[in-house]
């Protein structure tokens, strides 16, 4: 009898027949996840600044509605790019990673996008009834 020997301790882990670590996701993998949708949240911050600057420039857009527009900009592509990288990691084969990657960010930057369409008129669609 050895100091593995109670009912609580599996005899198989006694015995070093289990795996060393547990059979759930390691916690560096969420930590991969948490600074993918980092990275992905200051592009998509970076990208949406560039445009904005732009837009303040020509007089579209003032500068608070810059500022709110880039941050959730940032945020939304920070929370698509997380998830991308979540569902890209479940595939074993590059070429299908790739696609589930392009999949998933499309899909979550549509549903979480906010951006505002323009109204469709008679003018922009060329019916001239």
């Amino acid at each position: 009898m050895n100091q593995y020997s109670h009912a609580g301790y599996p005899a198989q882990m006694a015995q070093g027949q289990m795996a060393s670590h547990p059979q759930y996701p390691a916690r560096g993998a969420t930590n991969a996840y948490i600074e993918a949708g980092k990275l992905g949240a200051v592009v998509g911050l970076c990208g949406a600044a560039a445009a904005n600057i732009r837009r303040l420039q020509v007089d579209r857009i003032d500068a608070k509605e810059a500022i709110i527009d880039s941050v959730r900009t940032g945020v939304v592509t920070g929370l698509a790019t997380a998830a991308a990288s979540l569902v890209a990691s479940r595939f074993s084969t590059t070429a299908t990673s790739l696609v589930a990657t392009i999949a998933t960010g499309t899909l979550a930057m549509y549903l979480l996008g906010t951006e505002k369409l323009p109204p469709v008129d008679a003018q922009t669609t060329g019916d001239e009834s």
